[in-house]
């Protein structure tokens, strides 16, 4: 399939999140159009005035039902379906085939847009393996979260609270990502189709005056405000720059040689103690812990060589940027944020709220 050129029109789902902010600023950069799509267009008014003239915003409520994205679709070159929905309930019926349907209607749409030549997938580490700290494993393209795909279903699961829906999370991951390439499979489209892998996504948000520290971008505040417990929500394992994995979306869309591929998103391994070394350093007049307890270090293997050179094509002289780079931009923001008022709260604000409670 030809590459998309620049001045083309790319629809981003779930335009207000992490991942897609940092993706619609390296489209923009790189001189596409973005239609980015929101639940709600009045929550959302501040999107056209950020991100300027070549952005525009089309309201989907519900990507789950069907033929959601059919409007929004309509003169798109290209899909970026980066939508993933965070609100998990521990109910696995109720939480994970809305997700599934939601990805698989998002082909269903594209296909109907007979312009749109690619179409990529936020998929996530969780979709491939089951973490257990310090447990030799190789992740590829040919790895499923074969755990979580069953015990999320298990009636006499072991897994409460956080970890169980932990769980439902990683599940509705990797069956979704599995029912994206079944369906192509099936039908056929006419477009390419390729998925990213991103683990712990750290870094820089877009926006953080308007969208505060949402999903990963809030784990370093967990350790910012305190609170060491992240170690064990999130145990060490491995991490990539929210902008690296914007453009390895970008080259899933603009690469001709990019097609039926699962990109693996990962820059390296890391500890928490690392990253609390990294926020010392650049934050050195705040109050740090020596160490915090954290569980053993991941002892996944993964080969990186060919997303690498995908994002020194894209200009990254050397491929994935460092933790200590990630770390650094993540402080600068922090740092301007504290300075504003109205940053919204996070679902991370939320649980140091509970863990502050509890002291």
């Amino acid at each position: 399939m030809p590459p998309i050129a620049p001045g083309s029109l790319v629809l981003v789902t779930g335009a207000n999140g992490f991942v897609a902010g940092v993706l619609i600023d390296k489209l923009l950069a790189a001189g596409y159009k973005v239609r980015g799509t929101v639940r709600s267009l009045e929550k959302n008014k501040w999107m056209s005035t950020h991100y300027g003239p070549s952005f525009s915003l089309s309201e989907v409520p519900d990507l789950s039902v069907p033929g959601a994205l059919d409007e929004a679709v309509k003169g798109c070159d290209a899909v970026a379906n980066v939508a993933s929905n965070t609100a998990i309930d521990p109910d696995p019926s109720v939480f994970i085939p809305p997700v599934i349907k939601a990805t698989v209607n998002v082909l269903e749409s594209a296909a109907k847009e007979p312009k749109v030549k690619n179409v990529v997938y936020t998929s996530s580490v969780v979709a491939m393996a089951h973490q257990v700290p310090g447990e030799p494993r190789v992740l590829d393209k040919h790895s499923w979260n074969e755990y979580a795909l069953k015990e999320a279903w298990n009636p006499d699961a072991k897994e409460e609270g956080l970890a169980r829906m932990l769980v439902n999370y990683a599940c509705s991951k990797a069956a979704s990502e599995k029912a994206c390439w079944d369906w192509m499979a099936a039908h056929k489209p006419g477009f390419t189709f390729n998925t990213v892998c991103p683990p712990v996504v750290l870094g820089a948000p877009s926006a953080a005056i308007y969208t505060g520290f949402s999903s990963s971008a809030g784990f370093a505040k967990m350790l910012w405000d305190g609170h060491p417990e992240i170690a064990f929500m999130i145990p060490p394992q491995w991490y990539v720059d929210v902008e690296d994995v914007a453009l390895l979306h970008v080259a899933a869309l603009s690469q001709p040689d990019v097609e039926n591929e699962r990109l693996m998103a990962f820059a390296g391994k890391f500890t928490w103690n690392e990253v609390l070394g990294a926020l010392r350093k650049f934050a050195p007049e705040r109050s740090w812990p020596e160490r915090i307890e954290e569980p053993p270090a991941d002892q996944a293997s993964v080969d990186i060589g060919s997303s690498a050179e995908l994002l020194k094509r894209l200009g990254k002289k050397d491929g994935f940027a460092s933790l200590e780079e990630a770390v650094r931009k993540w402080v600068e923001c922090m740092v301007e944020a504290e300075k504003m008022d109205g940053v919204p709260e996070s679902l991370v604000d939320k649980m140091a709220a509970q863990l502050n409670a509890g002291k």
